[in-house]
């Protein structure tokens, strides 16, 4: 079992990575061959993946087992860019080998039951947004919760607005909040989240803020770009 990388944005995931690469041992064993310069390999698979490349273990023809690091030409800077770099080293090798297609197919896109199970970035509203959002809250349990020996303003608030109404209002929030959380939880299992501190981003978000939209704006954005 190889460790996670902290702060690493692929690290994270190698194990669902390697998981699914090692279903398609053709394009590893292209890798192995090309990247890892082991012309004699009968086979080879994934063990390990990160920002900055990939283990895989070969066997030769002569029946010995080796790994070779492959590194990646640039650091990858997040997840998202896992799939197209793969793709275009797995081009690469065939190219270069005079091997048939080795490209294995898109692997994080699609509902199709083969694809790897979705991973959904964390995003944080637009500053605007988050502002406006900060400024609603805090408005709300100040003039709720702030001791009665409060400034003139905040007593003007409360009778402005009157305080059943106000603490109707904060309630209901609560609940939304919670509701979004429960939510948002819900969906990322379903997508199949692996990633724990991804799904915890996205409940605490959810439950201090909310914006629940923005698990879908995600996932629309994911799309435009693959297409």
């Amino acid at each position: 079992m190889y460790p996670r990388k902290v702060n690493d944005p692929v690290s994270p995931n190698s194990e669902r990575l390697v998981s699914y690469m090692n279903t398609h041992p053709a394009t590893i064993l292209g890798y192995a061959k090309y990247y890892g310069e082991i012309r004699s390999a009968v086979s080879a698979r994934m063990v390990e993946i990160d920002s900055n490349g990939f283990v895989v273990e070969v066997d030769d023809e002569n029946g010995s087992k080796s790994e070779v690091h492959i590194k990646f030409k640039n650091r990858l800077r997040s997840y998202e860019e896992v799939r197209p770099t793969l793709t275009r080293m797995a081009q690469e090798a065939e190219d270069a080998l005079g091997l048939p297609s080795t490209r294995p197919p898109p692997m994080f896109s699609g509902s199709s039951s083969q694809n790897l199970t979705s991973h959904t970035p964390f995003i944080i509203p637009g500053i605007a947004d988050l502002l406006m959002s900060t400024f609603f809250i805090v408005f709300l349990l100040t003039i709720a919760f702030y001791p009665y020996s409060s400034p003139a303003i905040i007593e003007e608030l409360r009778e402005f607005f009157g305080q059943t109404a106000i603490n109707l209002i904060v309630v209901i929030m609560i609940c939304f909040h919670i509701v979004e959380a429960v939510i948002a939880y819900v969906v990322l299992i379903t997508r199949g989240e692996e990633d724990t501190m991804t799904l915890v981003k996205w409940v605490v978000a959810n439950l201090i803020y909310g914006h629940i939209w923005l698990l879908w704006k995600e996932q629309s954005s994911a799309k435009k770009k693959t297409n």
